[in-house]
């Protein structure tokens, strides 16, 4: 699933392509990608774009007369920009239309989702009401984050990837900002020390830095906007290297489930 610096790259390829043009439809070709809210949608056509921004793993688009329409990729869907007139992409589900140029969102899997809403009802509908703190936000500090964590149960990597918590992250940036840390993902968060959280803290907002600054990790299904691949891949420690020797030390590195994820770590570098 694309993660917050994946999600960060397509809206920063999206904006400068979208802002300033009018929406004019929605197609889609299957009938549960697109959810509708009340509305009414009187003078939802013709309405401008006023930016597009990021919230969580959501792509939130916003219109003049107080539409907006969020988008969610969910495991394998794609956001491209293509002439209006171009013939429909494999696997393309949905096309929204927009002055001189169309987004199509291809989804292999169907998982994908588009809300088209008021401003009112826009975060209820789509679930970004239930969203917690983003870690770029004004309010991020690593003392909220110590006081997220701190005291709290059960393993790091569950609560790293609990979006009700802190939102975007998800398993490749959790495992790698867990090495970063020295920590392994399956370590107590009752037994992490406040300076531990700090370093923790530091670990992840550096993988998620790298992972925007090396516009997203293309693995399998992300590419940017324009079809363009993110280069983060050729910059992961442990994520989808289980079994390989550690770059920093050579130790073989560990496979399991953490959380019901893939994981990956380094017993000896990841020590806490």
């Amino acid at each position: 699933m694309p993660e917050l610096p994946e999600v960060e790259t397509v809206v920063r390829s999206l904006e400068p392509a979208l802002k300033g043009l009018k929406f004019l439809e929605v197609h889609t070709n299957w009938k549960n990608h697109v959810v509708w809210g009340e509305g009414p949608f009187d003078e939802l056509e013709g309405s401008k774009v006023l930016e597009v921004k990021r919230r969580g793993k959501f792509i939130v688009i916003f219109l003049e007369n107080n539409y907006v329409i969020v988008v969610h990729l969910r495991m394998s869907g794609r956001i491209l920009i293509r002439e209006v007139n171009e013939e429909a992409l494999k696997f393309e589900r949905t096309k929204l239309e927009f002055e001189g140029v169309s987004v199509r969102f291809c989804d292999v899997r169907k998982f994908g989702k588009v809300w088209v809403s008021t401003i009112d009802e826009y975060e209820k509908l789509s679930g970004i009401s239930r969203l917690g703190i983003e870690p770029f936000g004004d309010d991020m500090s690593a003392e909220i984050f110590k006081n997220i964590f701190a005291g709290r149960s059960g393993v790091v990597k569950k609560s790293l990837l609990d979006q009700s918590l802190i939102t975007g992250i998800g398993n490749i940036y959790a495992d790698e900002a867990c090495f970063y840390a020295g920590i392994r993902p399956n370590a107590d968060l009752k037994s992490l020390s406040k300076k531990e959280l700090d370093v923790l803290f530091d670990s992840v907002m550096k993988a998620l830095n790298q992972g925007i600054e090396n516009r997203g990790t293309s693995i399998s299904d992300f590419q940017d906007a324009y079809g363009k691949n993110g280069s983060n891949q050729e910059k992961l420690f442990v994520y989808g290297r289980g079994g390989e020797p550690c770059f920093k030390c050579g130790t073989t590195l560990v496979k399991c489930k953490v959380a019901s994820r893939g994981t990956v770590y380094c017993e000896k570098c990841q020590r806490a």
